[in-house]
């Protein structure tokens, strides 16, 4: 497995293919899982299934936003064993960003807000690939790419995860 980029981006397909996203992910050195057509418009993922992804996928994190009124330790808990969490496998998202339209990084955001990206700094690819597994059966397709943009990969809701895992270059 390839080390772990510095940072891994998750946005929805539809919103990077209105950017034209979907010509720039076709230009990196690996994709997987591209359309040929950009997927209908659909809403956008809120901060409260974004959150219940994480905890459906059993990940673990250093929330880099605050939720208004909520405690993120339910959804978002710290790692249990930072020494040897890495070497074991484990679920770790490392630091983590939401990207919400109107919102500086210091505000809090709300449970009912919109999600345009994610942000995971330092994280466990196999943690990544579980959270944005659970996050797609609720938003629809998920475009996943490095901070390099030499690898993008697709994400939609149904694909089978072992499937994904042996394509995923996290």
């Amino acid at each position: 497995m390839r080390a772990v980029s510095w940072r891994l981006l998750v946005t929805p397909l539809h919103t990077a293919a209105a950017d034209g996203g979907l010509e720039w992910a076709a230009g990196a050195e690996s994709s997987f899982g591209l359309p040929e057509e950009p997927p209908a418009a659909r809403e956008l993922p809120t901060v409260a299934q974004v959150l219940s992804a994480f905890r459906e996928a059993g990940c673990h994190g250093v929330p880099w936003f605050r939720v208004a009124g909520h405690d993120l330790t339910r959804d978002l808990p710290g790692c249990p064993d930072p020494a040897t969490c890495a070497a074991v496998g484990g679920m770790d998202l490392g630091e983590v960003s939401l990207g919400v339209d109107g919102v500086d990084d210091d505000e809090p955001v709300e449970l009912s807000q919109a999600v345009t990206d994610i942000g995971f700094r330092k994280p466990s690819g196999s943690a990544v690939l579980a959270a944005v597994v659970a996050l797609a059966s609720r938003s629809g397709p998920l475009l996943v790419f490095d901070d390099s943009v030499e690898h993008v990969f697709v994400v939609s809701p149904g694909d089978e995860p072992a499937h994904l895992a042996t394509h995923w270059p996290w």
